[in-house]
């Protein structure tokens, strides 16, 4: 894996590779050879995804590709749903497309930084729709949309104009998963914008 190999090169040439506030940072006592500035550069995502805690599984899967046709399997059967407990179906028909553009745009990087199902479709099985310390990103994109990503969390832009940061965290226990809430929807389908997964297989 270029990653590791990448790590061991770094901590010969007296590096300490750390993530802070998503980001990784270079520590060196000395300068580091140019070329391995440039490796880590280029293999960024790669490293943090590395060196991140494993106690979250990457997002809906353990493979690049399996992860990919996972999150296009999820999204397909929250788009059958209708509305659960508390939500309106129009508030529910715009998360539902807000997140069918957030997995086109940016499922590739949530799993390269080993985001976890529960990172994205979190919620409280009882009260989804008041419980925000129980809530994963897709609750959040009902008026927002993520403007960047990265492994600590997202940044969205909101309608109203200002930035919000979503922070990745440990949702409390008996958070579930969004799909989860089937048994619980109503019995009409929420309205749906037209979404092509572009991007989901490789």
């Amino acid at each position: 894996m270029i990653a590791l190999r990448l790590i061991e090169e770094a901590r010969a040439a007296g590096c300490s590779l750390e993530i802070e506030n998503g980001d990784l940072v270079v520590e060196a006592d000395r300068d580091p050879p140019a070329e391995l500035l440039a490796s880590l550069r280029r293999h960024k995502a790669e490293l943090i995804a590395a060196l991140l805690p494993r106690d979250r599984a990457p997002l809906l899967g353990h493979e690049k590709n399996e992860s990919l046709r996972s999150c296009t399997d999820g999204f397909a059967a929250l788009s059958r749903m209708p509305a659960p407990s508390g939500f309106s179906s129009q508030r529910w028909g715009r998360i539902i497309n807000a997140t069918g553009i957030f997995l086109d745009r940016w499922g590739t990087e949530a799993v390269q930084c080993r985001w976890s199902d529960l990172d994205v479709f979190g919620c409280d099985p009882d009260r989804p729709d008041a419980r925000f310390d129980c809530m994963g990103l897709a609750l959040l994109l009902d008026r927002a949309e993520v403007i960047a990503l990265d492994c600590g969390g997202a940044t969205l832009k909101t309608q109203a104009g200002p930035e919000l940061r979503y922070r990745r965290r440990l949702l409390p226990a008996g958070t579930v998963l969004l799909w989860d809430l089937r048994a619980l929807c109503s019995t009409t389908p929420p309205p749906l914008g037209a979404f092509s997964p572009r991007g989901h297989e490789e």
